[in-house]
């Protein structure tokens, strides 16, 4: 007999109230079901409706959002139509959530310790244990929540602050503190998305274990493909507000039958890539979700696009005993879609004389904190750093979280000053620039920062953004600042008439574009790039990487990429530097390192590294 479903989603929609009165519809007839242990996988671009969708599991959807059709059965309980003391009752203690960003989702002047009592008092006699705790059982009970999501010297890390833990080990509390409540559902809406491999393989360990010892069922939003066959028993692939694909993670990332599921898989990144591979995105952008859709929300990006997709609207339909897709030729098609073309090489020349290098590199942060009663101690970020870019070249940086890579980047840049070592540019030792050599050498050595929601000021214009560095650097006159503009604008794939808008009214990918053009305008020789497409899904990914690297080609920029995905740093660089502990531990050509790595934290980083290749064993559901 089989168990009926721990969650039941029938036909949810969500619409928002734009600012001109209209309907904006987020998530359109979404189905699907949840069963007790089983991890569940939704995929999707960025505002393809994944985050909306689990926030409208717990009626948490922000503004105007609102559920204007469909059911969301716990139990047989319909959370859609449930009154608010009867939604108080769910969350947290039968659905918990770990949200993406664990700075913004936890409180700076809290302790770990208070986070966790908050919960454990909020849900107290209503978790599945029913008991009631005194203070000291409550920080009993956080203790071992704690240790049980990996957190080292737990009793006394409960007396810390959020600051005071790495990114890790935040997105470690965070669940703990979902966990407190002891949840049957866990939603986990892009849990290591900004994680290096190593702490993401660590998370997604304990994900898997809470889930089989518990009996936790799972929610993972991501766009990592790696994650999902890592993780993952079905996957969910939406795109426009709508499910467009489903069924067994086996099946579907191995045999794709929707266009844009392939579309998806074809823009991972492989490690086992070789250096120079140039990365597949799909061409176009996603609907705009507040106009009409006529046909497959899909059609206009589909390279396989027949004249009715663009009118007929497709159902979700079985085009296997245990996968659905929302294709019309998918529907008559008897077998998968056929593997994509092997990926296009990068046209570069070859490198050419060295333009920036560093020599014995020192960075000491004095006076930090390690936990209470330890005092403090200085804190070594760079420990003897050697490195040389060539023109034309990339170097790719990798290491986990804390190893010094973004330090290195800040420090090689001017944006922090070095305590020991020496910084040579075009051949002049530039280490400790007077004022004026100092404006020559910002000129000369860019940066490409990581979150390009956080990097870009929301009061100026994209217009003034760009045209910021020419002003100060003084590289055109006055009256050619607006022209010069709109070149570079048109140089990262943005349309000039855009300038006038501001950042708030771009993708994540687009800001990103106009972070690289606002880099350029001062016709910089080092193009810094740290973490640039750490926030971005996989397709916006590839058309990043595609063009700085076109970039260099046509601008003999040496770049200096760092970041934790192996793969992208081996497909897009020359050579790779492997930091640990604030010290360079292997270098070498980007293909002999990975293939041939000499030292174990690069073999261990290797080892972590996720493959978009099937490797959970499914927990037996199938597809709703």
């Amino acid at each position: 007999m089989t168990t009926p479903p721990l969650l039941e989603v029938q036909g949810l929609d969500v619409e928002f109230t734009t600012p001109d009165g209209g309907a904006l519809h987020a998530v359109r007839d979404v189905s699907f079901t949840l069963r007790r242990g089983e991890t569940l996988a939704v995929v999707g671009e960025s505002g393809s409706g994944k985050s909306t969708t689990a926030l409208a599991l717990l009626r948490m959807l922000p503004g105007t959002g609102r559920i204007s059709g469909g059911s969301v059965r716990l139990d047989g309980q319909d959370l859609a139509t449930a009154d608010e003391p009867a939604l108080r009752a769910v969350r947290g203690a039968r659905i918990g959530m770990v949200f993406q960003d664990p700075m913004t989702a936890l409180n700076p002047v809290l302790t770990v310790g208070r986070h966790l009592d908050e919960v454990l008092r909020a849900h107290d006699g209503r978790a599945a244990s029913g008991a009631r705790r005194d203070r000291a059982a409550r920080r009993a009970r956080a203790v071992e929540l704690l240790r049980l999501v990996g957190i080292p010297d737990a009793e006394h890390r409960l007396d810390d602050h959020p600051h005071q833990f790495s990114g890790g080990q935040r997105q470690r509390v965070l669940i703990a503190m979902a966990l407190a409540g002891e949840p049957d559902i866990l939603l986990a809406d892009e849990p290591t998305t900004a994680l290096d491999a190593t702490v993401q393989d660590q998370i997604l360990t304990l994900l898997g274990d809470l889930t089989r010892t518990t009996g936790t069922a799972l929610v993972l939003i991501t766009h990592n493909m790696g994650v999902v066959a890592r993780a993952c028993d079905r996957v969910l692939v939406m795109y426009g507000g709508t499910v467009v694909e489903d069924g067994p993670t086996a099946e579907v990332l191995s045999r794709p039958r929707h266009p844009y599921t392939a579309g998806l898989l074809a823009a991972v990144p492989r490690l086992s890539a070789p250096s120079g591979t140039r990365l597949t995105g799909i061409p176009g952008t996603p609907p705009d979700l507040s106009l009409p859709l006529a046909g497959c929300s899909f059609a206009a990006r589909c390279a396989l696009a027949e004249d009715r997709c663009h009118t007929t609207t497709p159902p979700l339909t079985a085009v296997t005993e245990t996968v659905r897709a929302a294709c019309l030729p998918a529907a008559e098609r008897t077998e998968p879609l056929p593997p994509p073309p092997p990926p296009a090489r990068i046209d570069r020349p070859a490198p050419g004389a060295v333009v920036l290098s560093a020599e014995g590199l020192h960075k000491t942060y004095k006076g930090r904190k390690t936990f209470k009663g330890g005092g403090s101690r200085s804190f070594t970020a760079l420990d003897g750093v050697s490195l040389t870019l060539a023109a034309g070249e990339t170097l790719g940086i990798v290491g986990e979280s804390g190893s010094g890579k973004s330090t290195l980047a800040r420090v090689l840049a001017h944006a922090h000053p070095a305590d020991g070592g020496r910084i040579l540019l075009d051949g002049r030792d530039v280490t400790r620039p007077g004022r004026a050599e100092l404006h020559a050498v910002r000129r000369r050595v860019q940066m490409v920062f990581q979150d390009p929601y956080a990097s870009l000021n929301p009061r100026m214009t994209v217009g003034e953004i760009v045209a910021e560095p020419l002003r100060a650097f003084g590289t055109v006159a006055p009256g050619e600042r607006a022209e010069r503009g709109a070149e570079l604008l048109r140089l990262v794939g943005l349309d000039p008439a855009a300038a006038g808008r501001h950042p708030r009214s771009f993708s994540g990918g687009q800001r990103q574009r106009i972070g690289i053009a606002r880099a350029l305008a001062p016709e910089p020789a080092v193009l810094i790039c740290d973490e640039p497409v750490s926030a971005l899904d996989v397709s916006v990914q590839a058309q990043i990487v595609g063009l700085l690297t076109d970039l260099q080609r046509d601008l003999g920029l040496a770049l200096v990429f760092i970041a934790h995905d192996l793969a992208v740093v081996r497909q897009v660089s020359h050579r790779i530097a492997v930091m640990h502990e604030g010290r360079i531990v292997e270098t070498g050509a980007a293909d002999e390192l990975c293939e041939h790595p000499r030292d174990p934290y690069t073999r261990a980083l290797l080892a972590a590294a996720p493959e978009p290749v099937p490797v959970r064993v499914p927990a037996g559901a199938v597809s709703a």
